[in-house]
């Protein structure tokens, strides 16, 4: 990996954050970061050994919620897995995003390990469960190490319950938590994660900054990710609510003729329009600034001039952890609104 990759990563990853995935500075200065500490070397899909086992990396939490977690944290989460005997070859990121498409990566310069091209999504979710890959339906026992400044914690069971454990350390801790989980073999992630979604990210970068304008670069990103520019509106309303380690609430997007309603949990969840259901996760929704550049939902602001985008979940890599009904329930409580049923012959049963 180099410098100019770095750039097209943080760029490629925000598009496919969908309003999450961490920020984008964040990557930017991690992925330098790990090119400083040694190399970096992303193994594609068909290059890695099959039999290597990759533990996930990711950060956790609500994004307005940062806390004081540094790159040294996601270092030691991998340490404390290898502390408690957990083996592994190599490492995946947990889904795309401004921040966690560099999921593994200072990681990996520092232990000498390959990042694999196999993330566990292709997009930027909300709960660990949904970049499982699946695995809550196995007879699978999960280990979770999630460090931040003050607190590391070490979770062995089911992956509901270890989940529920990280994620009230983000809580608790109003932190990002560095987490490192659940070992795999890579022919496991093959087949039920997003194979070759980390290069997928560095080529839509790489298409958005070469694109001249605001909108010739949405445009550029809309086209790459077969998608389609919805609207360029404002920001007339946003509620927002940190709870139990997310960020939640609604977003309303107004050009003066019709209004939009983006329904978010760190990521945009669902979008309608007049009552009519758009998109509804994993779709993606992202949304540009007024220079056409990527951003979250947590760096909106009522009063600012976005561009919206959808692309159809057919369009992107999306992880089997995504593809099961069960695993929307908590998100539909928390949102209020229904998910499963805009998902007829997309989950399986």
């Amino acid at each position: 990996m180099t410098k100019e990759d770095v750039e097209a990563l943080a760029v490629g990853g925000t598009i496919l954050g969908g309003g999450g995935g961490g920020w984008i500075e964040a990557g930017r200065s991690e992925g330098l970061l790990a090119l400083e500490i040694g190399k970096v070397e992303l193994w594609g899909p068909e290059e890695a050994d099959p039999e290597w086992r990759v533990i996930t990396s990711a950060a956790l939490g609500a994004p307005t919620e940062r806390g004081n977690t540094k790159p040294m944290h996601f270092i030691r989460a991998a340490l404390l897995l290898r502390e408690a005997g957990v083996k592994f070859d190599g490492i995946i990121a947990a889904e795309n995003g401004g921040h966690n498409s560099f999921g593994g990566w200072v990681i990996a310069a520092a232990l000498g390990l390959p990042v694999v091209d196999t993330p566990a999504d292709g997009r930027a979710h909300p709960t660990a469960m949904m970049g499982s890959m699946g695995l809550h339906r196995l007879d699978y026992k999960s280990v979770k190490a999630g460090v931040t400044e003050g607190s590391e914690v070490l979770a062995w069971g089911s992956l509901q319950s270890t989940s529920n454990v990280v994620r009230g350390q983000a809580r608790d801790m109003k932190a990002l938590v560095a987490l490192a989980r659940d070992p795999v073999p890579v022919s496991y992630t093959k087949e039920h994660g997003a194979p070759g979604a980390i290069s997928k990210a560095i080529e839509l970068g790489r298409a958005h900054l070469k694109a001249k304008g605001a909108e010739a670069k949405v445009k550029a990103a809309a086209e790459f990710l077969g998608g389609e520019l919805v609207c360029k509106a404002k920001v007339a309303k946003k509620t927002l609510e940190a709870k139990g380690g997310f960020d939640l609430g609604f977003i309303t997007l107004s050009d003066g003729k019709g209004e939009w309603e983006l329904g978010y949990i760190n990521e945009y969840m669902t979008l309608e329009k007049a009552g009519k259901r758009l998109a509804t996760f994993p779709d993606l929704m992202t949304v540009f600034d007024e220079k056409g550049e990527p951003t979250t939902s947590a760096s909106l602001g009522e009063g600012q001039t976005v561009y919206l985008v959808t692309a159809p979940k057919e369009k992107i890599l999306v992880g089997d952890g995504n593809r099961y009904p069960e695993i929307y329930k908590p998100i539909e409580e928390a949102l209020g609104r229904p998910m499963v049923k805009h998902l007829g012959g997309y989950l399986r049963p």
